[in-house]
């Protein structure tokens, strides 16, 4: 048979539960994790994108730099 018509429950993570949110003395330890780690992230993008921002121009000419001389190196001998 293609179609398994016998499967069980599967038991779904909430995601969205920002009425649970509020009630943060009720919540349990994982889900105040889960916030923290909800709120946290734009943060972390943030910092990425100024750091990205800022230096992507010297890590392209590191990385073009690293290219050309294993370009230039690539016809040599290895011991």
């Amino acid at each position: 048979m293609i179609f398994n018509r016998n499967y069980k429950e599967r038991k779904m993570k909430k995601i969205f539960q920002w009425k649970e949110y509020l009630y943060w003395n009720k919540m349990t330890s994982d889900q105040k994790i889960n916030f923290k780690r909800a709120c946290l992230f734009p943060l972390l993008v943030y910092i990425v994108y100024v750091f990205l921002y800022k230096y992507s121009l010297p890590i392209l000419i590191i990385i073009g730099i690293y290219f050309l001389v294993r370009l230039k190196n690539i016809n040599k001998l290895n011991k």
